[in-house]
């Protein structure tokens, strides 16, 4: 590995952490960007592997990172009150399953469609939230088992499948199918995105472990070589991100949301939406 990819791991492991921290997301819309960039340009990194291996082994590696991240981050929002345990723990027990599962499958699978339908997604559920009233996506919570399983498999779907956590899956379901106050939508998003990046993380270690051409030390598909230097980093900037979180007025985390979904969003819907198109 080269000196300035090594620098260039250890920035985004920051900025990782902070966004984590303050949104409640795992990381993963950084971190999967940057390895994708990070393998296919071999000369910069220092790192060779098969093309064909560079999505699921960057998507492995960004759950393997997103774990501490978030535990980071949910330990500060815990130690406030500010996890709704409750509601979280039923969904990262279907989101556990879900991610395992889809782990699995996600190597086999092409990316486009489900990339171009979850920034379609994510675009609507941006909208949403600048056009809705509080008082539209507030409510009585509901923890009732339905919704919980609804929340939880499709947190862990996309998990495992795109290597992004479940943050930007767990924010607008936790919102609108849930109805949990958005106070502590940031603090249990994060809890939940722990649980289903542990799951996926293991059904990648075991489902690569026999897989030619990975990075020299890497357990399954995840790049232990590259994880680590982002790895202190994001687990001190996580806490910084939810101290952050906890001053700022609900109004103001309705807008920081709504901007990362909707760019996050047409970003994936313009680089994958070609591709489907043309394959």
């Amino acid at each position: 590995m080269t000196a300035a990819a090594l620098l260039a791991l250890i920035i985004v492991g920051f900025a990782v952490g902070f966004l984590a921290g303050l949104v409640g997301i795992g990381g993963g819309v950084l971190i999967v960007p940057f390895l994708y960039f990070f393998y296919a340009h071999a000369a910069w990194s220092g790192v060779s592997i098969p093309p064909s291996l560079h999505v699921t082994v960057a998507h492995a590696t960004s759950l393997f990172i997103i774990i501490p991240t978030a535990v980071a981050g949910t330990a500060t929002y815990a130690r406030n009150g500010l996890v709704a345990w409750r509601t979280a723990l039923p969904v990262a027990a279907f989101s556990m399953l879900l991610a395992a599962a889809a782990a699995v499958l996600a190597a086999r699978m092409p990316p486009e469609l489900l990339k171009v339908a979850f920034g379609t997604f994510l675009i609507f559920t941006g909208i949403q939230l600048l056009t809705r009233r509080a008082s539209q996506v507030s409510g009585p919570p509901r923890t009732h088992l339905v919704a919980a399983a609804a929340t939880g498999a499709l947190v862990g779907i996309f998990s495992a499948l795109l290597g992004v956590g479940g943050g930007l899956v767990a924010i607008p379901m936790l919102m609108y199918i849930v109805r949990l106050d958005i106070r502590h939508i940031a603090a249990t998003s994060l809890a939940i995105v722990a649980f289903a990046a542990t799951a996926g993380t293991l059904a990648y270690m075991f489902t690569g472990a026999d897989t030619a051409g990975l990075p020299p030390g890497s357990i399954g598909y995840v790049d232990v070589a590259a994880a680590l230097p982002m790895l202190p980093g994001a687990v001190l900037a996580a806490r910084w991100g939810a101290r952050v979180n906890q001053r700022l007025d609900a109004r103001r985390l309705r807008w920081i949301f709504a901007v990362l979904f909707a760019g996050v969003g047409a970003t994936l819907v313009i680089r994958n939406l070609p591709l489907l198109l043309n394959g």
